[in-house]
């Protein structure tokens, strides 16, 4: 497990470098003004990846009402730390205040969100190989989405865009400090349970409070509607996608089910 997971970890650094697309001018001007559809279907993605999360905690606890209490906890942990630290919190669009200081806050803020990524990684390919690429399918677009509004923060603020770029892939390193916390936790089951729990909270909370479209922030009906559309394609898609993940795990463990003890530990040893 730990090769799938250090590889999601420096995929999700590499996405960090998505800003580098905007030395193009057209990439630029286009996402500056279409970002916002991309946080709608983002929206899809994050609720089909945190509904896989919260089953796998329903799998492992004792009750239902302990596994949503679990879950819960997380999503009030999330609403805490972005309203006691509102620098983690990010709005992704091009208008965020654009000064030293919020940049420099930004950046923390940055750092603790991928720390975090790091930890939910770990427990998510703990829990089984489709749940984890889910996870990190779901980091990843999130990163872009982070680091395209962080380069526009810091590129407002007077970084060039190699130093935009260079902040934004060192920041994106800590989620191997998540990655390592992680591990540790693997070590208690209980302690497991409790961050895959967290893990659903954070997802819910990001997609209710950072993601789904909300009719105020449309002028008309239909594009709000528009954006509906998205959320839903980005669920029907990742759904798509963890099912078929699923269903070729499940295929893989059948292939051994008449297997003697010995050769499957020699299979579980490959």
């Amino acid at each position: 497990m730990i090769f799938e997971v250090l590889g999601a970890a420096l995929v999700v650094m590499m996405a960090s470098l998505v800003g580098i697309i905007f030395i193009q001018k057209t990439a630029h001007d286009f996402l500056e003004h279409e970002l916002s559809f991309l946080v709608s279907f983002s929206a899809g993605v994050f609720l089909v990846t945190a509904g896989a999360l919260g089953l796998e905690v329903f799998e492992l606890v004792s009750s239902m009402w302990h596994g949503v209490a679990l879950i819960l906890l997380g999503y009030v942990l999330a609403w805490a730390l972005n309203a006691f630290m509102p620098e983690t919190h990010h709005h992704h669009d091009a208008e965020c205040a654009a000064t030293k200081k919020s940049a420099r806050k930004l950046i923390v803020g940055d750092a603790i969100h991928n720390v975090a990524d790091g930890v939910i990684l770990v427990v998510a390919f703990s829990a089984s190989p489709a749940l984890g690429i889910a996870a990190t399918v779901s980091v990843v677009i999130h990163e872009v989405l982070q680091e395209i509004s962080e380069f526009f923060v810091l590129r407002k603020a007077g970084y060039s865009i190699r130093k935009a770029l260079t902040v934004n892939f060192t920041v994106s390193s800590t989620i191997l400090i998540g990655v390592g916390l992680g591990y540790f936790a693997l070590a208690s089951h209980n302690l497991e349970i409790l961050l895959l729990a967290v893990s659903a909270g954070f997802f819910l909370n990001v997609v209710m409070h950072d993601l789904l479209p909300k009719p105020h922030q449309h002028e008309t009906t239909s594009s709000f509607l528009k954006h509906v559309g998205l959320v839903l394609a980005g669920a029907v898609l990742m759904g798509s996608v963890a099912g078929a993940l699923q269903d070729s795990h499940a295929h893989g463990e059948e292939g051994h089910e008449n297997e003697t003890p010995e050769e499957h530990a020699l299979h579980e040893g490959e």
